[in-house]
């Protein structure tokens, strides 16, 4: 259970609210680099309740600036794309992409009116098939975002943006639940795995590891970035069965990696507030020494979106639920294990009462992941620097690890952290 004061701490993210000022201490994905293309229409953006407008120059080079014209507020999403910048159709006052007025007809020549004006506006970064921003104060920028999968090749990663109607905790906090693969997720008869693949559209095969463990131990290891959530299970219900041992990295403000075993591929996800309600969902599978199989994880997501990023099959029509397939096709009658977690994150409301839960001992992920989020809000509020923002954090070699190893064998020894992303003085570990 957390308090409503609580709640309202770690789920509100307008300009001046301690979350939103913790936000815009990190590089956020703002939109993906193929929506843009050089010299066309500017896009929309919404980003941390802020209203701005996102544009690829003739040259190539990004712009994210405020939506609407310094001059009159007309919107600059029907700019002109014009060799100077970001003409407003209203005026023709133009902005470059670094937000400095490039033109102003209205004015006489002699005028240097111009040089006093300046629209808002954010650096860009691409990395990995993703632009991403940095939305605070100058002075506190950090290095750009490298993670393992952003140095990857094309042919090796696959990035999907979904647009999610709930705020973006209860979809953070439902990908470091493990417990919930063994329902929503599970599927009621064994099918035949593809490549890389933890699941078919209809979900997790009864047989996997996440399905038949019981009781597992679920634990949480601090790092200098967030922390590692651990799970250790019985393969199978057999006596000496080998055990299952998961480690996926946590990361502020509101990045995950899916846990996963070795023949899997890697998945990354990234969810950032649109606003208070609303969230895009970025997620990257990857592989590190093979081409990605894309026709296969598209398959397993089970997400079909419009051409705004958002899904087809949705709240409006129950995200397609069938209940005769509940009789022999999966416990949730829905098809595709994120179409899966959309259901059930967006089914809770805009933002759910937490101080109504009843949390319990498979919780343990849920419970730290708040926990890292208060505790991120006071030490910016100190003045200290958040979770994560340490330059030192070797980022791009952090991911997901999963090993099958024999009982008995201490799961640090089967499923060793790397001692970089300890930090020195680690809290003590949270246990179920």
């Amino acid at each position: 259970m957390l308090s409503q004061e609580d709640n309202e701490l770690i789920t509100r993210v307008g300009a001046g609210t301690p979350l939103g000022n913790l936000f815009r201490r990190y590089w956020l994905p703002a939109f993906l680099s193929e929506e843009l293309e050089p010299g066309g229409a500017p896009m929309p953006v919404k980003l941390l309740g802020e209203r701005l407008v996102a544009y690829r120059n003739k040259e190539g080079k990004l712009g994210l600036l405020g939506e609407f014209c310094p001059h009159r507020g007309t919107s600059l999403t029907l700019a002109r794309n014009d060799d100077c910048g970001l003409t407003c159709i209203y005026h023709g006052w133009a902005f470059d992409t670094d937000g400095a007025c490039a033109d102003m007809p209205s004015e006489p020549d002699f005028s240097r009116f111009k040089e006093k004006i300046k629209a808002k506006s954010y650096p860009v970064y691409e990395a990995g098939g993703v632009a991403w921003t940095y939305m605070g104060e100058p002075e506190h920028q950090p290095a750009p975002p490298k993670y393992i999968w952003t140095s990857l090749p094309e042919s090796h990663r696959m990035v999907a943006k979904v647009y999610q109607e709930c705020n973006y905790l209860q979809i953070w906090e439902n990908e470091i639940d493990y417990m919930h693969a063994a329902f929503a997720h599970l599927a009621l008869k064994e099918q035949d795995m593809k490549e890389g693949a933890l699941s078919t559209e209809l979900g997790i095969n009864p047989s996997h590891p996440l399905v038949t463990s019981r009781n597992p131990l679920l634990s949480v290891q601090p790092t200098t970035y967030g922390f590692r959530n651990m799970f250790v299970g019985q393969a199978d219900t057999s006596e000496n069965a080998d055990q299952f041992i998961l480690d996926a990295p946590i990361l502020m403000p509101s990045f995950a990696f899916t846990p996963r075993v070795k023949e899997e591929d890697h998945l990354f996800h990234a969810y950032v507030p649109i606003d208070d309600t609303t969230t895009w969902s970025y997620d990257v599978h990857f592989t590190l020494d093979r081409p990605l199989n894309h026709e296969t994880q598209k398959e397993r997501r089970g997400l079909w979106v419009d051409e705004n990023h958002k899904k087809i099959y949705n709240r409006d029509n129950n995200y397609k639920q069938d209940r005769s397939l509940m009789e022999s096709g999966n416990f949730s009658g829905i098809l595709g294990i994120s179409n899966q977690d959309h259901a059930v994150t967006e089914s809770m409301g805009p933002i759910v009462d937490r101080s109504k839960e009843h949390l319990g001992t498979s919780d343990v992920g849920v419970i730290a992941l708040r926990r890292m989020v208060l505790k991120s809000i006071k030490q910016l509020e100190k003045g200290e620097v958040p979770l994560g923002l340490d330059p030192g954090i070797p980022t791009d070699r952090i991911y997901s690890e999963g090993v099958i190893a024999p009982r008995g064998i201490p799961w640090k020894e089967a499923c060793p952290l790397d001692s970089a992303f300890e930090p020195a003085k680690a809290e003590k570990p949270v246990k179920s």
